[in-house]
């Protein structure tokens, strides 16, 4: 996966829209687009690390599609949300799409 379909994922994933993307970082609604396209536009490196920054992502996801590796996820998580990312990783696609339905689906409904 390139740049723009990790961004499509992560903006589906996190229930936000382009225009709002487009007010988070100050990156016009057209340009955002084009990296949404998939006509192969790549966004500087400042945009990059604004859309990263906004989504509370790293421009590394966002380009490779990386997982966390163990390594890096120990600092940053604690014990209950490491088991939950493992767990997480664990399942089949469908049910990792299963859980992020049912997960905004909950966010929705508070």
């Amino acid at each position: 996966m390139g740049f723009g379909e990790n961004l499509h994922n992560e903006l589906v994933f996190q229930d936000v829209q382009i225009k709002e993307l487009s007010a988070r970082t100050g990156i016009k609604k057209s340009t955002l687009d084009k990296y949404l396209s998939g006509n192969k536009s790549q966004p500087s490196v400042e945009n990059a690390v604004k859309i990263a920054e906004s989504l509370g992502v790293t421009v590394e996801y966002l380009v490779k599609g990386a997982e966390i590796s163990e390594e890096k996820l120990s600092p940053v998580l604690s014990a209950e949300y490491r088991v939950l990312v493992e767990r997480y990783n664990q399942l089949s696609e469908f049910n990792k799409q299963t859980i992020q339905e049912l997960t905004q689906s909950l966010l929705r409904r508070q």
